[in-house]
């Protein structure tokens, strides 16, 4: 192929290119145009990865806060004269959610992705104060009119403050909270426990109260967390079916491998059968401090 030839070529080539280029650019350019001076259409808000009795914060007060931001109703709108960075700014500093991203889709519906925090349990501090935490330990604000069924956390006299979580000297709201987030991660406790409870005696023990059953359960501290359920666990699958499970009083999870529980009608006590698993022990402690043990 000649110089000549292979030099026409080219020139073709830039000019396809060229008119390639100038004809995208003149489009992005009317499309830009024609949606800055489009109106919104109307406002769909989606709040992600909760259900409707997880929800916080409902869909009527995110639109709400947007327009109280905007300073005017956000439908037929002109999409050019509102700043999504600073809508998006406001609800971001909302405590009940985590992340909010506000973009204008293909039918100029202005959208709102939410990401609302999930609290896993409900603070009542004696001073009065009442919160959510959620699972990194944020504080949420209870609102009127929402309610999210996660335990309640009751005789809390530490008052919350942020950083109660990286503290030197652990609070027991910041046991409680370890406590919480374990029992939040798993199926089986989440069903089982509705509330939990700081004891104003010298000892300061955290008490677990089931949802179903009468006896209470003596958890202590915020050591050895797994391993205490672990034990509960073999309890309530191996002893409870076989003992009865209106029993006991309390369950204390203090003891290594250990359960203790305390009858609430000694007078009627049964001859107890050897039902645990490996060397777990559950000793029962009577009202008169006479003790029987289970083991194998």
């Amino acid at each position: 192929m000649s110089d000549r030839k292979l030099n026409m070529k080219r020139v073709r080539d830039a000019i396809v290119w060229l008119t390639l280029i100038a004809g995208i650019s003149a489009l992005l350019f009317f499309s830009i145009l024609r949606k800055s001076n489009a109106e919104v259409k109307t406002l769909v808000v989606t709040i992600e990865g909760v259900t409707s009795d997880e929800q916080i914060i409902s869909e009527k007060e995110v639109k709400q806060i947007l327009q109280l931001a905007a300073g005017k109703s956000l439908t037929k709108t002109n999409i050019k004269t509102l700043n999504l960075r600073k809508l998006e700014a406001k609800l971001n500093k909302d405590k009940r959610i985590e992340r909010a991203d506000l973009y204008f889709d293909s039918k100029d519906r202005l959208n709102a992705r939410i990401i609302q925090k999930k609290p896993i349990m409900r603070v009542v501090e004696e001073a009065g104060a009442e919160y959510y935490l959620d699972e990194n330990g944020k504080q949420v604000p209870v609102t009127r009119g929402s309610a999210v069924r996660v335990p309640l956390v009751t005789g809390i006299r530490d008052t919350f403050s942020t950083g109660f979580l990286s503290a030197s000297k652990p609070s027991k709201l910041r046991q409680v909270f370890d406590i919480m987030k374990y029992v939040s991660k798993d199926e089986f406790l989440t069903a089982l426990i509705e509330q939990a409870h700081v004891e104003h005696d010298s000892i300061g023990d955290i008490v677990l109260v089931p949802k179903l059953g009468r006896e209470k359960l003596i958890f202590g501290d915020a050591n050895d967390i797994e391993a205490k359920f672990d034990n509960l666990k073999i309890f309530y699958r191996d002893g409870m079916p076989k003992l009865g499970w209106s029993r006991y009083k309390t369950l204390n999870l203090k003891y290594s491998q250990q359960v203790r529980g305390m009858l609430a009608n000694p007078e009627v006590a049964t001859k107890i059968k050897p039902i645990m698993r490996d060397t777990l022990t559950a000793e029962l402690v009577t009202t008169d401090n006479k003790k029987q043990s289970i083991q194998n």
